[in-house]
């Protein structure tokens, strides 16, 4: 659960993947940091590695369900 600083318990990005239960992944592409995956639905899912205050960490795009959907059922 996230507090009102975005943050969870245990101090990281708050981040809700449960829109990704039932997804059918279509296509994925690479990147040196990012990898990509392209659903059947049309939704995309990016994750990223990133630095921050140089240490390294991943980031999710979108970080939360998508206003434009993300059901999978």
């Amino acid at each position: 659960m996230a507090t009102k600083d975005g943050l969870n318990e245990q101090g990281g990005c708050a981040v809700d993947l449960s829109w990704l239960a039932g997804e059918e992944i279509a296509s994925i592409t690479t990147s040196l940091d990012t990898i990509t995956f392209r659903f059947a639905s049309g939704q995309t899912f990016e994750v990223t590695a990133r630095l921050w205050k140089g240490a390294p960490f991943v980031a999710f795009e979108p970080y939360e369900k998508p206003a434009n959907g993300g059901d999978a059922g």
